[in-house]
């Protein structure tokens, strides 16, 4: 949640903007408020939708069905205009963390609220799937613990289940549906057609990582992940024996074998009422989103420190992958087999060839299938896995400092990262006035890596000034400089982070942190990624 940059929406229809929720594959959702003063969630859809007529027809008929489903348990949609120069759609704002952080900050849920959050699932997919929608992304970031119940969100890429057939966009022209790896259907990872039994194993998904912190499916690599899906068992370790079966019962493998919304509620059973729906730490959660609401109303935004996550019960728990888009074929194509790990020789220089876990993250993978080809597409907050830091004479010609060659360069690779130290500027060899430095944690998944990464990142910071609106970057922190440097600027972004150093000489004061951000920002672009 963030200020709208310059050049935003001030206006959308009716709306006034607020602030900036997010971003994901279709648009970008603002947060807004109407003539009455209520908050409002729109979503704007990205230029090239906006191009394609077929694109509107399709979200003219979607805005149609969205409106039939209840506000009891997903955002109920209140406005649109699909005819819009750049087509929306308004819906209430819910208050309320997503699952994912929930899980994230607080750790995993108590068999209790599980079943109760179950209960409110099934109910929603029970109403969508009234609506003919299949939601085709239910996910922990797709469903919000609001303080009386859970809310389903984003059928941005749902799709009416009537009339497929016709008016397709560019979209489904091309065969692609979209969804996200580890908690897709067997048959959305196999590009088969979708029923409203698909939302049934993505809610079976969720529910494993509501109780263990992972999707049964958490595979090692975006390609994995899809062919465990496809092919291979759940991992139900640590789901509590009372809804072991339920969960098994949702990940079936056959569509035709997973139960209905309506026998659901029967396996899951009658829930109690309660006032206080979650546990404490959602209410904790609940009461910052609002006093930073209260900060963008006001026009003083609070700034939003990044939590610190709840140790994982094990390294698989932290592997997320990226959404995919996989083509649909009159033949469906079977995923393909993930590829076998890399080996080297420990210590051995990573080469600039060696792309393929940065690839699967950044988002440019192409593996040939049987007749197709499946391509890996980024999203918003995924991790950034870069693969290997730039030498120093690479550096020289992209960063604007003067990194002139220096004997106290260095370089440090081991199989679970690398370092690499230039310096250089007006100075001596022994004393450069410039200095940028790159640390690379390697070793796991991109997400692990960037634990890790923001881990030994945040020790640092400790008692250092934050350095807030850089505009690149996950984190950063300006560093108590000392009387060797007259500013030091780190940034984070993904499993890699940067600390450029700075003299006074040449750069002054304010000179000197203006500098130091253009070197910041092209130093991350000289990493490979």
């Amino acid at each position: 949640m963030e200020q709208v940059g310059p050049g935003g929406p001030t206006h959308v229809g009716p709306f006034e903007v607020v602030g900036v929720l997010g971003q994901g594959g279709m648009g970008r959702v603002l947060l807004a408020a109407g003539p009455d003063g209520r908050l409002v969630a729109v979503k704007q859809v990205l230029a090239h939708f906006a191009d394609d007529e077929a694109f509107r027809a399709r979200f003219r008929r979607e805005v149609t069905a969205s409106r039939k489903v209840s506000g009891a348990y997903t955002a109920a949609v209140i406005d649109a205009d699909p005819d819009a120069p750049t087509p929306w759609l308004a819906s209430v704002f819910v208050a309320g963390p997503s699952l994912g952080a929930v899980v994230k900050v607080g750790g995993v849920l108590p068999e209790d609220v599980v079943r109760r959050l179950a209960a409110g699932l099934t109910s929603a997919l029970a109403e969508i799937h009234r609506a003919g929608l299949v939601h085709r992304d239910l996910k922990p970031d797709n469903v919000l613990l609001a303080e009386d119940g859970v809310r389903v969100i984003d059928l941005g890429i749902a799709r009416a289940t009537e009339g497929e057939a016709e008016g397709d966009t560019g979209l489904t022209r091309t065969g692609f549906v979209v969804g996200s790896p580890a908690y897709m259907s067997p048959e959305q990872a196999e590009g088969h057609p979708l029923t409203p039994a698909s939302d049934v194993f993505s809610l079976g998904s969720v529910l494993v990582m509501a109780l263990t912190g992972r999707s049964p499916f958490a595979g090692t690599s975006t390609l994995k992940t899809l062919y465990d899906v496809a092919h291979g068992e759940p991992d139900l370790d640590g789901v509590p024996a009372g809804l072991r079966d339920l969960v098994a019962r949702c990940l079936a493998k056959d569509p035709e074998a997973r139960p209905t919304p309506a026998e659901l509620h029967e396996l899951i059973g009658p829930v109690a009422p309660a006032g206080r729906q979650w546990p404490s730490a959602v209410y904790g959660m609940l009461a910052a989103q609002r006093a930073r609401i209260d900060g963008l109303l006001a026009g003083v935004p609070v700034e939003e420190p990044e939590p610190s996550p709840v140790p994982a019960p094990a390294p698989a728990s932290v592997t997320e992958v990226d959404p995919v888009t996989v083509p649909t074929q009159d033949t469906p194509m079977p995923v393909p087999q993930a590829p076998p790990e890399e080996t080297r020789p420990a210590g051995a220089p990573r080469t600039r060839r060696r792309r393929v876990a940065a690839l699967v993250a950044a988002g440019v993978l192409l593996v040939a299938g049987t007749g197709g080809a499946l391509y890996v597409r980024d999203r918003m907050n995924a991790p950034i896995a870069y693969a290997e830091v730039p030498r120093c004479q690479e550096a020289r010609e992209e960063v604007p400092l003067d990194l002139r060659p220096s004997d106290t360069d260095s370089w440090i690779g081991t199989v679970d990262g690398a370092q690499m130290s230039c310096s250089g500027g007006a100075g001596t060899a022994a004393s450069p006035t410039a200095r940028v430095r790159w640390d690379l944690r390697l070793g796991g998944n991109a997400e692990t890596n960037a634990a890790t990464q923001r881990r030994h990142f945040q020790a640092a910071a400790a008692g250092q000034r934050a350095a807030s609106r850089l505009g690149f970057g996950t984190e950063a922190y300006w560093e108590v400089a000392g009387p060797d440097w007259t500013c030091v600027l780190a940034v984070r972004e993904g499993n890699l982070s940067v600390r450029v150093a700075l003299k006074a000489t040449p750069y002054a004061k304010g000179a000197c942190e203006t500098k130091a951000k253009e070197g910041a920002r092209a130093a991350l672009k000289a990493a490979q990624s």
